[in-house]
């Protein structure tokens, strides 16, 4: 009876947080998209207001579309049902794939992109690992400072696929380091809005790969998110890795 007790306390603790949370974040984007869908339904403006407001829809809608994205994935990883889809991936794809839908966010920033010509095909589902690159890099531009450079770096060796997330930003407190991936966690005294599902969901996914995410702190400041994956390459690259060393 106590653990079932237990149990319950915890899954309306969660319920409660999960409702808070959601709460908070819909409000803002539907505000917005609201407001400014009204404006141009009932005053008459120049074609540069419209387009600014046109654009605010935009990107609220994009802030909607991600926290619905984000609960979705969690309710799957919740349920286990994650079964990762394994094929072929271009690690410069998936990169760009990730860059093109942020641009907007990523815009103040200088983005570098580190891969080694060597590089293979790794074989990875490249939707799921696509959403973990997405929230890490996200997560980056919510927190680092604006005009500083981000850093996103891909390997192999080993059997491993390593992909790094670096930025400049104020890294992580100490005592709170251990937690980033718990669901719902945010930083003490952080500005930046979301429900906290962002990087307890990279570490879904990243787990549902058999692999491991890891974060620390940056030496002159910042923080560097490390995942490391076994994946399969092609036999023909096998050999040539093999040739080079």
């Amino acid at each position: 009876m106590a653990k079932q007790a237990f149990l319950l306390n915890e899954s309306d603790k969660l319920y409660k947080t999960l409702f808070n949370s959601i709460s908070h974040e819909l409000r803002i984007p539907v505000a917005t998209i609201m407001g400014a869908s009204d404006s141009l339904l009932t005053t008459q403006y120049t074609e540069e207001i419209r387009g600014e407001l046109s654009s605010e829809i935009f990107k609220a809608s994009k802030r909607l579309n991600r926290l619905i994205e984000n609960l979705l994935n969690m309710s799957r990883l919740e349920s286990g049902r994650i079964s990762p889809r394994l094929d072929w991936c271009d690690i410069h794809d998936l990169i760009n794939s990730v860059s093109e839908s942020l641009k907007d966010e990523l815009n103040p920033f200088q983005m570098h992109v580190v891969i080694p010509d060597d590089m293979p095909l790794v074989k990875i589902d490249f939707g799921l690992m696509e959403q973990v690159l997405y929230n890490l890099i996200y997560n980056a531009t919510q927190y680092a400072s604006n005009s500083t450079n981000l850093r996103v770096k891909a390997f192999y060796d080993n059997g491993i696929m390593t992909l790094q997330v670096m930025d400049r930003g104020p890294g992580f407190p100490t005592k709170e380091i251990s937690l980033i991936f718990n669901k719902f966690y945010r930083v003490e005294g952080s500005e930046a809005g979301g429900t906290g599902l962002g990087l307890s969901i990279a570490k879904g996914f990243t787990e549902a790969h058999k692999g491991t995410i890891t974060v620390e702190n940056r030496q002159n400041g910042g923080a560097t998110f490390t995942i490391k994956i076994p994946a399969e390459i092609p036999q023909a690259e096998i050999k040539e890795l093999a040739i080079i060393k």
